[in-house]
């Protein structure tokens, strides 16, 4: 009986997931373009085009997404060309998983499918470059350690380096990245005769920083000005935010305009808020320490909504493991990395957790969820349940979208 509804939750987590991206896909790309973080990259080109290169990557702009979207620029509507190139990757990186990422569960596409509903893909903004090269780097970190054949250690250190030089972003990320290539040196991955291709790439992006080298002292990455008559910084104003979301003062999600900011600051002393991301995290450590087991549940929430319980069974699945083993082994990695991100960020992060920044980290997850189904260690009733809570998921956004049109 148990198997019967086992393949019957299977079927219904195929059609409800299939659904849920076609009709996710088509409310999205239909969403006005230019909204949220899209308008600075449409500055952005725009600067390339009337003043060049070098001066834009003066100014700080991504260059690997700026070159990726430069060449469509010229035949597709400025507006439309930045989610042309992410819907490129997009299709790239499924691409990447049928022909190399030596996926064993066929099923691991349909999860797939239900978290890309959310289109994470669609916005114009250079986070699908540094997902999609995230992906592709701990998925071949991953296969190196499964011992798996079909792996590319060239593919793993182009995809770092794209990484590196797209966001300044990949700071946050080097706890599992240098995890990664440690585990890579403890296994003896031979390094010597795979490196013409990333040593390329590499010395490319160092070459074409030159100019942000010369007048940053840092490499080009793409910044948010603060307007010019604004005292405060980004940490501080998303700070406040967090401190008037506790005091009842502001919506959930919400930051306080720059002249709220800038006043809070003249009412209380500069240093009344801190100025920095680190500094942030120690300036009332008590209160980083709350903040850190509000981000979890918030993620975790989040991430039911994406996933299912997909995360939760990952997460589960490394401390049951830990408690009856009592060893760390190779093939935890990738349980392992996900619970230091998500750690992390709770941690470093004052204010509410965007789930855009763990995107490639949600997605591995999919990846381990599926082999531990693939290889029988995960019960029936929790596959059961996930595969209809999914579907339960996808009616009730259909009840939202509907609301949304009608």
């Amino acid at each position: 009986m148990e198997e019967k509804i086992y393949k019957l939750s299977i079927l219904c987590l195929k059609i409800a997931t299939i659904l849920s991206f076609i009709v996710g896909f088509f409310f999205y790309i239909n969403r006005g373009i230019g909204g949220g973080d899209e308008w600075h990259f449409i500055n952005d080109l725009k600067i390339i085009n009337e003043q060049g290169w070098i001066f834009a990557i003066e100014k700080k702009i991504s260059i690997p997404y700026m070159i990726l979207v430069y060449p469509f620029s010229f035949i597709l509507p400025q507006v439309a060309v930045y989610r042309f190139v992410n819907l490129l990757l997009f299709i790239g990186l499924v691409i990447y998983f049928y022909k190399m990422g030596e996926i064993k569960n066929k099923l691991f596409y349909f999860y797939f499918l239900f978290y890309s509903a959310t289109c994470w893909y669609v916005t114009g903004t250079n986070d699908v470059v540094f997902v999609v090269f995230s992906i592709i780097f701990f998925n071949e970190v991953y296969k190196i350690i499964e011992q798996r054949e079909n792996y590319s250690v060239s593919l793993l250190l182009s995809s770092l380096i794209i990484v590196i030089f797209t966001r300044e972003l990949y700071i946050v990320f080097l706890p599992v990245i240098l995890l990664s290539v440690f585990l890579l040196f403890k296994v003896k991955v031979n390094w010597l005769h795979k490196i013409k291709y990333p040593l390329t790439i590499f010395l490319f992006f160092l070459i074409i920083n030159i100019p942000s080298v010369v007048k940053n002292h840092s490499f080009s990455y793409d910044f948010k000005e603060v307007p010019a008559d604004v005292k405060s910084t980004w940490t501080q104003r998303q700070y406040l935010a967090q401190l008037l979301v506790n005091e009842g003062k502001l919506a959930d999600k919400q930051h306080p305009t720059w002249e709220e900011t800038d006043n809070y600051l003249k009412k209380n002393g500069v240093n009344s808020l801190p100025n920095s991301q680190f500094k942030s995290i120690f300036f009332d450590f008590g209160q980083t320490c709350i903040e850190f087991f509000k981000n979890y549940k918030d993620l975790i929430q989040d991430s039911v909504r994406q996933e299912g319980i997909i995360l939760i069974v990952v997460l589960c699945y490394l401390f049951y493991f830990l408690l009856k083993n009592k060893k760390l082994v190779l093939n935890l990695y990738l349980p392992l990395i996900i619970f230091v991100m998500c750690s992390v960020f709770a941690f470093i992060i004052f204010s509410y957790i965007e789930t855009r920044w763990l995107i490639a980290i949600f997605i591995m997850a999919l990846i381990y969820y599926s082999d531990l189904e693939y290889y029988n260690k995960l019960s029936r009733k929790i596959l059961i349940f996930n595969n209809f809570l999914i579907c339960a998921i996808v009616v009730y956004g259909f009840y939202k979208i509907s609301l949304k049109i009608g």
